[in-house]
């Protein structure tokens, strides 16, 4: 969390209009390539422009660089309850995860398209 408590959600003019719930294990977790890029419904054809991702399990690491996957050591921490945008097609489909510790992550995660 930002240090006010909160935090601005500034979509411009995107269109928030998919969810999921991602649970992040010991293996590689990453967006849903449907939800990226829907083949149905109001969005289908449309590429998310960004996502916003709150984590409400364990801690985790990610990368979005596409060098090389998340590990122990390597990549950004999103501590539980903290929440993060990610703006771009490319680094919303270069998204990796991973767990730091025995509970498993559980992100939140609205698309925005």
């Amino acid at each position: 969390m930002s240090w006010f408590g909160g935090y601005v959600l500034e979509s411009s003019d995107k269109v928030p209009g998919n969810h999921e719930i991602l649970t992040v294990t010991s293996n590689i977790a990453y967006f849903a390539r449907g939800k990226i890029l829907p083949t149905w419904g109001t969005f289908e054809g449309m590429y998310a422009q960004a996502v916003l991702v709150t984590n409400e399990g364990g801690d985790i690491r990610f990368r979005i660089d596409n060098i090389g996957p998340p590990t122990l050591t390597h990549g950004h921490i999103l501590a539980n309850g903290d929440s993060v945008m990610l703006i771009g097609t490319q680094a919303i489909n270069q998204f990796r995860a991973i767990k730091l510790g025995e509970t498993d992550g559980v992100l939140q995660v609205t698309y925005f398209y």
